[in-house]
């Protein structure tokens, strides 16, 4: 702790047995989720660590789930993404992401779009 920052997290079985989502908001509106998995035998979901992801539809209420929680921030968002676990019908939130570069583009081409839109949206906003 004397050279650098720690961060403490509970460790969450469900990784490594369902993944863990990645779901993508562009303004407020939901835009597309990834399902992110580790390697067998591992935790990290990260793909330079041996982790895999593919594009995926979270069912209606983990898409809500995740709204609400992109909608605590009271401020207006270009984008957020929610890493999140389900439990037992519940995300549980992991991070939340509002200045991450990867918001999975390559998965799903068509959010480039959607992106744009919203950032058109955002900056009429403000003029």
């Amino acid at each position: 702790l004397q050279q650098g920052g720690l961060i403490v997290q509970e460790y969450a079985s469900e990784i490594e047995s369902d993944g863990e989502w990645s779901f993508m908001f562009f303004g407020s509106q939901y835009s597309h989720a990834v399902l992110k998995r580790p390697s067998p035998g591992d935790f990290r979901v990260q793909p330079h660590l041996g982790g895999t992801l593919i594009p995926a539809d979270p069912g209606p209420s983990l898409i809500r789930q995740a709204a609400a929680i992109a909608a605590a921030v009271e401020a207006d968002l270009l984008y957020a993404r929610v890493d999140a676990i389900e439990r037992a019908g519940q995300l549980l939130l992991m991070e939340l992401e509002l200045i991450e570069p990867d918001l999975f583009f390559t998965e799903h081409p068509q959010a480039t779009a959607r992106f744009a839109d919203a950032f058109e949206e955002l900056m009429a906003m403000k003029e």
